[in-house]
């Protein structure tokens, strides 16, 4: 009985999972649409929509896994979700150097050139997840979930995606240090938030603790759903954050149009 219970909770989970995942790739494409629409000539939204679609690409292509699919497509869509995940550190980077700029901190060429230099190393990366020599085959049969298997350039890319992401992080904070207004602090305070969220929720943690995460796997469906909410809701609050850089509007109107538009599901 209680394996019965047990087994009903973790499809519970499951499920809920699901519907989180669907719905983040959902959201997030609906923003990406949002930033293309309204403020597209603001270099902070600009970087910003980068990030969207990365997250876009790693939701979408987790969304679309199933036990019913064969093997192949499941790996096929493994592989792709990396390509969203590879990006991520180099738009993290950009945004940070855009967001400097707007606070007055403008790049004598060096921030700018690094953010380029970072582009080029996440190409590399993508080259070597084109060879297979990123991450390595599926496991198919594996609890929780399937994953790819790591290699040793796997644990390279992670300190790197540590790294870049953590330098962005830094840049943010000085980013905040050079806002002079009470509402500029505030919107920075809302984006390092919503920042957190696609950083940390996009990386799949499996490759690492897929043993941890077959012995207990209440606690690993339980974190992803948690972690889902979580992503849901920073990712919005990101985006409310972003959407009044570039824009004139008075900040009823930037709120109407954000909230209408996720309304709408556009």
């Amino acid at each position: 009985m209680f394996n019965g219970w047990m087994e009903g909770l973790l499809a519970g989970l499951q499920t809920i999972n699901e519907i989180l995942t669907a719905g983040i790739a959902i959201t997030a494409f609906s923003l990406f649409l949002y930033a293309l629409s309204f403020n597209l000539r603001d270099r902070v939204a600009r970087s910003f929509a980068i990030i969207l679609l990365c997250v876009v690409v790693v939701f979408t292509t987790e969304a679309l896994q199933s036990p019913t699919m064969p093997a192949w497509g499941n790996e096929l869509l493994l592989h792709l979700q990396w390509i969203g995940i590879i990006f991520l550190p180099p738009a993290y980077l950009h945004l940070s150097d855009a967001l400097l700029v707007t606070a007055g901190r403008p790049s004598r060429g060096r921030r700018r050139l690094a953010v380029r230099l970072i582009y080029l190393v996440s190409c590399g990366f993508l080259i070597l997840l084109g060879l297979g020599i990123l991450v390595g085959g599926l496991v198919s049969e594996a609890d929780p979930a399937p994953y790819l298997q790591r290699t040793i350039w796997t644990e390279v890319f992670t300190l790197y995606y540590i790294g870049i992401i953590a330098w962005a992080g830094y840049n943010f904070i000085r980013a905040y240090s050079r806002m002079l207004t009470r509402s500029g602090r505030r919107r920075m305070l809302y984006l390092m938030a919503g920042a957190t969220a696609p950083a940390l929720g996009s990386y799949p943690y499996l490759l690492f603790g897929s043993g941890v995460a077959a012995r207990f796997p209440l606690a690993f469906w339980t974190g992803a759903v948690l972690i889902n909410l979580l992503v849901a809701g920073l990712v919005i609050l990101m985006a409310y954050a972003v959407a009044f850089f570039g824009v004139s509007w008075p900040d009823r109107v930037v709120k109407s149009r954000l909230f209408k538009w996720l309304l709408r599901g556009r």
